[in-house]
């Protein structure tokens, strides 16, 4: 059987290291990165869902969004946000993102809005 592919990215690496455990427990194969640099080929091997922090260096997790809505080769791939910051479920809409998850989160509901996502 093939494990469904979930990037996250998020610059904070305990984030990163919580997120990528949960997720392969929940039985996805999951690739990380810290910034921006991880989706620049995301186009020649497209994950089953990019789960993206709002705020990372350099730019933020809804600019990426929305340039990849844009991009038919990577609009069909769907987008969770993740972020601390208020008014996420505005931000994400805007951006084009299919869905969010404030931080704090629960891992139960992270872990049932990712198999939701990929399942649309």
């Amino acid at each position: 059987m093939v494990l469904k592919k979930i990037l996250v990215i998020d610059d904070d690496e305990d984030v990163r290291l919580i997120l990528s455990d949960i997720l392969r427990q929940a039985g996805y194969q999951v690739k990380t990165g810290k910034d921006v640099t991880a989706v620049y080929e995301i186009e020649k091997d497209p994950p089953a869902l990019l789960l993206i922090d709002n705020w990372l260096e350099g730019k933020t997790g809804h600019d990426i969004c929305w340039q990849l809505k844009q991009d038919p080769r990577t609009q069909n791939i769907p987008v969770i946000l993740i972020s601390a910051t208020t008014k996420l479920d505005e931000t994400a809409r805007r951006c084009g993102a299919d869905d969010y998850i404030c931080k704090p989160f629960d891992l139960v509901d992270l872990v049932n809005k990712v198999r939701l996502t990929i399942r649309q």
